[in-house]
């Protein structure tokens, strides 16, 4: 008999820094194993064999404290000799429906388009509702050849891995990610006062007050996305939703990874160096305020235009340089500007002219200033001048934390802990849990015409040549979630009562 190990033998899988034998792997295979591609593929094979064990031993109780319950009541009601059977008979029936339900994969054939909510170049946003469950979702459909082909597959699994970490109410919920041959699908949670940049629209101008409550809220949201280890580099107000109590939920995760696309940091230097000589224009408060009401007048979805004007990305982001979280402190203080100015910090008449903002940032950035009587209402407190100074600001002295940020006196009276428990400046009102009143109406010619330079950019992308590399067979392993069968009820004896059965959380 051999002698007993003196230490247990445990998992080393998931250790940081792993070290191997010397001359046990090939360089290229201790390359490989270190890639972000195995490691993610490692850790959604773990993640799916403690799903699948803790999927079935839950079903597996589940079903014995039915049985259990059955006998139970049986015997109370002296149920014997045929009316037994029948009732036995009755009692498995429910149980196969049961055990169908898991069996069964999820389709986009099972959830009911109410309405179209969205529009992007990769896809299509649908408020739908799942058929046996009732549950109402934002359902997002994008084409696997589409992202293969513009190298946006990363992106979506970083949005997806997000949505699936998360248990946090300031970040938006994920139901179901399912996938077919052509299309993968992620269905959200529903948020039905629509984005930030609707009520900026409506609105214009925030009172002191109700910019640090919004602006609060999205730093706290952003928060959460930075302790998940993710930044986000790309906020504007467009990726902050309303919830139906109006308060604030980030959203749209696809750039928040640990590097941006090669192609787009070329494409943001070659932009950045074409304007490297330009003059900068100097306008008064009142002329950019101005030329910015009539950019968004003549085209309300400006920042998801196909120029994609970067108002609000950080310049090192920009220049392709190494960056920090700080870098969603810059846009955020950004969006603090436009709350309280009316326009971002540097936009410009054109995209040339806000590119030249952006490559001269520190002279650009100016306190905005009101002299008409009337205006003056406009004029910006010192201390969310400060504050926004603190926020646009060069890396090495920019809040790049909440504990940071919490100490400045814009932000004094602000109690992040109870911040949801605070009632909003703005409230939706809203008809039913499948209102789309906040959002564009698709079946509108006024509301589509928003939407021309985007279908330009989807017919740009329908044009751009295929890539040679085939998709890989595992480029979308783990992509699932969400899964059919019973949900918390089945735990319980009562699991049949009735049809809607909920959820149960699972990576596959």
């Amino acid at each position: 008999m051999g002698t007993r190990p003196t230490t247990d033998v445990r998992m080393a899988t998931a250790k940081a820094g792993l070290t191997f034998r010397q001359g046990a792997m090939k360089e290229w295979e201790r390359e490989l194993l270190q890639s972000a591609e195995v490691k993610r593929k490692a850790t959604v094979a773990q993640l799916y064999f403690l799903d699948y064990y803790f999927q079935n031993l839950g079903y597996l109780t589940a079903r014995k404290q039915r049985r259990a319950k059955f006998d139970i009541d049986t015997t109370a009601r002296g149920v014997r000799g045929p009316e037994y059977a029948q009732e036995f008979k009755s009692y498995c029936g429910r149980e196969r429906v049961l055990l169908r339900r898991r069996r069964t994969r999820l389709k986009v054939n099972q959830f009911h388009i109410i309405a179209q909510v969205g529009q992007g170049g990769y896809g299509e946003v649908y408020l739908a509702r799942k058929q046996d469950s009732g549950e109402v979702c934002a359902l997002k459909k994008m084409r696997k050849r589409t992202l293969h082909k513009m190298d946006e597959i990363r992106h979506v699994l970083v949005e997806r891995d997000i949505l699936t970490a998360t248990k946090t109410p300031w970040l938006v919920r994920l139901l179901y990610a399912f996938q077919d041959p052509h299309f993968v699908y992620l269905a959200m949670e529903y948020v039905p006062g629509g984005d930030f940049r609707t009520l900026l629209n409506n609105s214009g101008v925030l009172r002191e007050t109700h910019a640090r409550f919004y602006i609060s809220e999205m730093f706290a949201a952003v928060n959460e996305l930075h302790k998940l280890g993710y930044i986000h580099r790309d906020l504007k107000p467009e990726n902050f939703l309303i919830d139906g109590t109006g308060h604030v939920k980030l959203t749209d995760f696809g750039l928040a990874t640990g590097a941006l696309n090669p192609q787009r940091i070329e494409s943001l230097k070659i932009k950045l160096d074409k304007v490297k000589d330009n003059q900068i224009i100097q306008r008064s408060t009142m002329e950019r305020r101005s030329i910015y009401r009539s950019i968004r007048g003549e085209d309300p979805r400006y920042a998801d235009s196909i120029v994609g004007s970067p108002d609000y990305m950080a310049p090192e982001v920009l220049r392709g340089k190494p960056y920090t979280y700080s870098v969603d402190y810059w846009s955020l203080g950004c969006i603090l500007f436009e709350f309280l100015a009316g326009f971002p910090p540097f936009n410009g008449q054109t995209p040339e002219e806000t590119w030249t903002n952006l490559k001269n940032w520190s002279k650009v950035l100016r306190r905005p200033h009101y002299d008409e009587a009337a205006d003056k209402v406009f004029n910006l407190s010192d201390v969310s001048w400060n504050a926004i100074t603190r926020l646009i600001a060069h890396a090495s002295v920019r809040y790049s934390n909440l504990s940071e940020l919490s100490e400045h006196p814009f932000f004094k009276s602000v109690i992040w802990d109870d911040l949801r428990t605070v009632r909003p400046p703005f409230v939706p009102t809203l008809d039913s849990e499948v209102d789309t009143g906040y959002y564009d109406d698709f079946t509108s010619e006024d509301d589509m015409a928003k939407y021309a330079e985007v279908q330009e950019k989807q017919k740009n992308v329908d044009m751009v040549r295929e890539i040679e590399e085939p998709m890989g067979r595992g480029v979308w392993v783990g992509f699932t979630f969400g899964k059919n069968g019973p949900g918390p009820k089945a735990m319980t004896a009562s699991a049949y009562d009735d049809e809607d059965e909920g959820i149960l959380t699972t990576i596959f």
